[in-house]
C-alpha cells in the first residue's frame, strides 16, 4: 500500500514499501498538453537523467537515497527513505557547522559539474550533522558559471523567503561554498541577481 505524500508539477511522491523496507517512490507525471510520443520520450530522458545525477553525486562523496528499482518504461524511480530531516523543519536547530556543511557540499556538487536545479530547503536533509540531497528532478551537467550561479541564486531566494531572519545563515553557507573559481560564481550571482530585478 503506498501513500501520496507530495504532488508537484513535475512529480507525485509516494511513501511506500520494497522488499519489507520503507522506500519512497517518484512518478513523473505526464503533461497532457503535449503529444502522447514526445510526452514519454522526454519523462524517459528526465527519469535517466535524473538517476544519472544522483548516481554521479555518490561516487564524489555526496549522501543521496539509495536507488531500489528504477522503472525507466513507466518513468517511476523507487529509492530509499531517508530519516533526516528536511533543513526546514531543522533550521533554528542547525549549528554554524551545519550551514557551512551545506555550501561545501554544494560547491562540491559544482565542483563536479553537477547542477542540481532546484535547491530548497525541502530537497536538502540533515541528521547528525550528515547533509543529503534529494530531488534532482531538474538537475543537469553543466561547467558553466552562470549555470552554478542560478542554482546557487534559486536557493538564495528560497531560503531567505522562507527565513528572511536568516541572512547570517546564509552567508555562512556562501562561506562554506569552496569551488575554486568562487570568487567569479558569487560575483555571478550577484549579476543575475541584479538582472532579476529590471527584467
Amino acid at each position: 500500500m503506498k501513500k501520496l505524500i507530495f504532488e508537484g508539477a513535475e512529480a507525485r511522491t509516494y511513501l511506500t514499501e520494497f522488499s519489507g523496507r520503507k522506500a519512497i517512490e517518484k512518478y513523473r507525471n505526464p503533461k497532457k498538453y503535449r503529444r502522447k510520443e514526445l510526452d514519454e520520450k522526454i519523462r524517459k530522458q528526465r527519469t535517466r537523467d535524473e538517476v544519472n545525477l544522483m548516481h554521479k553525486a555518490k561516487l564524489i562523496g555526496i549522501r543521496t537515497p539509495v536507488l531500489f528499482e528504477v522503472d525507466r518504461k513507466n518513468s517511476v524511480i523507487i529509492m530509499e527513505y531517508l530519516k533526516a530531516k528536511k533543513i526546514k523543519e531543522k533550521i533554528n536547530a542547525l549549528k554554524e557547522k551545519d550551514f557551512l556543511e551545506i555550501g561545501k557540499q554544494i560547491s562540491l556538487l559544482h565542483e563536479n559539474s553537477i547542477v542540481h536545479g532546484d535547491l530548497t530547503t525541502n530537497n536538502i536533509l540533515i541528521d547528525k550533522r550528515k547533509v543529503f540531497f534529494i530531488d534532482f528532478g531538474l538537475g543537469f551537467n553543466s561547467n558553466k558559471t552562470e549555470d552554478f550561479a542560478v542554482d546557487l541564486l534559486g536557493f538564495k531566494r528560497t531560503f531567505l523567503s522562507s527565513h528572511p531572519e536568516k541572512i547570517k545563515e546564509w552567508n555562512t553557507i556562501q562561506k562554506g561554498y569552496k569551488r575554486k573559481d568562487k570568487k567569479n560564481v558569487l560575483k555571478r550571482v550577484l549579476e543575475v541577481e541584479k538582472r532579476g530585478r529590471y527584467l
